[in-house]
């Protein structure tokens, strides 16, 4: 029974500090960045204007 919490444990934690990384669709402008849909905006994965690339 030991056993079983070591691995349940480890799983929670392991999903607890794992981040997700949400791609979103739209392309880039010449500066490299651009602004997010009103679609990603409502599923919160980002907000207005953001950079992808740096100028270069």
């Amino acid at each position: 029974m030991k056993k079983g919490w070591i691995i349940v444990l480890s799983l929670i934690l392991l999903l607890g500090v794992t981040s997700s990384a949400y791609a979103h669709s739209g392309r880039l402008d010449k500066n490299g960045g651009h602004n997010c849909s009103a679609k990603s905006i409502k599923k919160g994965l980002c907000t207005g204007y953001h950079y992808h690339k740096k100028k270069k």
